[in-house]
């Protein structure tokens, strides 16, 4: 039957510094990121319409996906559903899709059941739109003991992987990118518009 109580709004506990939560190994493995092509491709930055990026956050963040698919999403997704199926030529004209090798990482995975229950979250939190409140956990997790190196998570637009990366332990400079591509001549690009019937205005 169902239930007319509101559901728990899960920020971080008070005591989740004093949970052993598992750093998992990422080996190493390339990445995408669709950026500005007037920014380079390994470009950090605590912006506050990202995810987990608090403005109280000690690392910047590189945010990154599985594939080019998955960053286009990331990227225009919302304007592409808000605007009935079309994103801006201005603004996908400014924008490159980069491979990115990353190195061997320690990571939060917030798509294992394990470390979810560990860290007593749910994704409704997790993946809430007022962005203050995935950007708290963003917070809690950088500040944790187990020093993660990033964060890897499920796009909200088709489920794949996605990884939030911290500008901690060197890591930027042992980061290396290539092949990169403006959308305007990208073949998975152009495939992405084609196959989710996307225009331009």
């Amino acid at each position: 039957m169902p239930s007319d109580r509101a559901r728990t709004l899960r920020l971080p506990p008070a005591d989740l510094s004093d949970s052993k939560i598992r750093r998992t190994q990422q080996g190493p493995r390339l990445w995408y990121r669709v950026h500005q092509s007037r920014f380079e491709a390994i470009h950090f930055s605590l912006r506050d319409l990202h995810r987990f990026s608090h403005p109280d956050c000690a690392h910047s963040y590189l945010y990154l996906g599985c594939d080019t698919a998955t960053c286009l999403f990331e990227r225009f997704g919302d304007e592409m559903y808000d605007g009935g199926l079309a994103v801006a030529f201005s603004l996908w004209q400014t924008h490159s899709v980069s491979a990115i090798h990353v190195p061997a990482i320690l990571l939060c995975d917030l798509t294992n059941a394990k470390t979810l229950s560990a860290l007593r979250v749910d994704l409704s939190a997790l993946m809430h739109n007022d962005l203050k409140i995935p950007q708290l956990w963003g917070l809690a997790i950088q500040q944790h003991p187990a020093n993660f190196q990033a964060i890897k998570f499920k796009s909200r637009f088709n489920g794949k992987m996605c990884l939030a990366l911290f500008n901690r332990d060197n890591l930027a400079k042992r980061l290396k990118d290539s092949a990169i591509v403006s959308l305007l001549n990208s073949g998975d690009a152009a495939d992405w518009l084609h196959k989710h019937k996307v225009s331009f205005y």
